[in-house]
């Protein structure tokens, strides 16, 4: 039973082999990913770059389970991915993904509070008053104590993020997925934000897997891989940069 659990906590946290994602566009065949092999461990902070139309963004959909392979394995926390439907994906995804947009993916009807308190009531392992608590306890973490009532629509671009960092934190992921978390905050806000997702991270001992442009950012990660033209052009375990 040892010998288990020690195999089980050697496994990657996720393990890509041969992934090829294929769209159609009218009568062609588009390729957008080919052949990726990748293996990321739990506890890594990784970044994905590359230009616009790399294939980034797409191959961190099918990494989180939001979008599926044309062939090839994608194995999260030992579960194979590329075998489940999408009911069984998102039940994937329950279980321990958090997940931070360039657009913030609020819901506009909801305040900050219930906003971040959703997501914790669908989890069915919290009474809706210990929801409410924790979702308030995160709002106060990333310094939103003061807007708990707020709708989105009356929060500036940084602090609909911070509800969204909140809210990804909230359900304790093992892994947390930010696809251009900064993309649509300027340049003194975005770092504010950065400051604090790898904070948090650093506290909650969670592995991120993040999407930019911005090689900066990048170089926070303690690894990032370079996608070019739908494939892996560069692999590279770098020194750590708080500037």
């Amino acid at each position: 039973m040892v010998k288990e659990f020690e195999h089980e906590e050697q496994l990657p946290l996720l393990n890509l082999k041969n992934v090829v994602k294929q769209v159609k566009t009218g009568s062609d065949q588009l390729t957008i990913l080919q052949g990726i092999d990748l293996q990321i461990k739990h506890g890594e902070s990784l970044a994905i770059v590359g230009a616009s139309g790399s294939g980034k963004s797409t191959l961190l959909g099918i990494m989180a389970g939001l979008d599926q392979v044309s062939s090839g394995e994608v194995w999260l926390n030992g579960k194979p991915l590329h075998t489940l439907d999408e009911d069984q994906r998102a039940a994937v995804r329950a279980e321990g993904v958090g997940f931070v947009f360039q657009n913030f993916q609020l819901l506009p009807a909801l305040s900050a509070l219930e906003n971040v308190s959703l997501p914790l009531e669908m989890l069915n392992r919290y009474s809706l008053a210990e929801c409410r608590d924790r979702a308030q306890q995160w709002l106060e973490k990333v310094g939103l104590s003061q807007r708990l009532k707020h709708y989105p629509s009356q929060l500036s671009g940084g602090e609909q993020q911070r509800v969204a960092i909140a809210r990804a934190f909230a359900s304790q992921p093992s892994v947390l997925f930010a696809d251009e978390p900064t993309g649509n905050l300027d340049r003194h806000t975005g770092k504010q934000v950065i400051e604090l997702l790898f904070e948090l991270n650093l506290q909650n001992q969670t592995s991120l897997i993040l999407v930019t442009h911005d090689e900066h950012l990048a170089q926070r990660c303690q690894r990032s891989i370079h996608i070019d033209d739908g494939c892996v052009a560069k692999d590279e375990i770098q020194e750590l940069t708080h500037a």
